[in-house]
């Protein structure tokens, strides 16, 4: 059976022990910032674009400063729109018809497997246009990321390529001749 001294002394052990790791954790996080610190603001900005796209289509592309992508979002989410809603509109309307049909004996003499073929085809017409907006708006969100990740690519004329003729030796002894390519960046 342990005391009440014990105890205390065992508590004052862990009590330091944390404290020494959270001081430990504390000061590698200090110098990790001091080595991040001008890449911090990069290392955010695709997350930060992702979120934004995952909130509201084209935010992203707004954070990215990406204005001309606006209207083919928005042009794509409309038309998908619009599809699933008159596929939907179609879809209940042959739907009510097949309905009818069957539950009042056809007394209109209406076509009971095409009624039933056009409901089908406008549910599934209706359903793959979902599925294409889940897809167009994931894409968005991915354009997004990819626009943060390159927002500091340099594009400028600064870069150059070259085209370096290389001598090698293969390990039986023959020469070989190649070429290599070399990316520049003047400054």
């Amino acid at each position: 059976m342990t005391t009440r001294i014990e105890t205390q002394q065992e508590l004052k052990k862990y009590f330091y022990s944390l404290t020494f790791l959270l001081y430990w954790l504390a000061s590698s996080h200090l110098q990790a910032q001091d080595t991040l610190k001008h890449s911090k603001s990069l290392i955010n900005r695709p997350r930060e674009a992702a979120f934004r796209a995952a909130v509201l289509p084209s935010w992203g592309q707004i954070y990215n400063k990406k204005y001309w992508k606006l209207p083919i979002v928005y042009g794509g989410a409309a038309a998908i729109t619009y599809g699933i809603y008159w596929n939907n509109s179609y879809y209940q309307y042959f739907k009510s018809v097949y309905q009818e049909a069957v539950l009042t004996g056809n007394p209109q003499q209406i076509n009971i497997t095409a009624a039933e073929a056009l409901r089908n085809q406008f549910r599934r017409n209706k359903e793959q246009l979902i599925i294409a907006g889940v897809v167009f708006y994931g894409l968005t969100i991915v354009d997004a990321i990819v626009d943060a990740h390159f927002y500091t690519f340099d594009v400028s004329d600064d870069l150059s390529l070259r085209w370096l003729p290389k001598i090698d030796f293969s390990p039986q002894g023959q020469t070989i001749f190649a070429l290599s390519l070399q990316l520049q960046t003047k400054k």
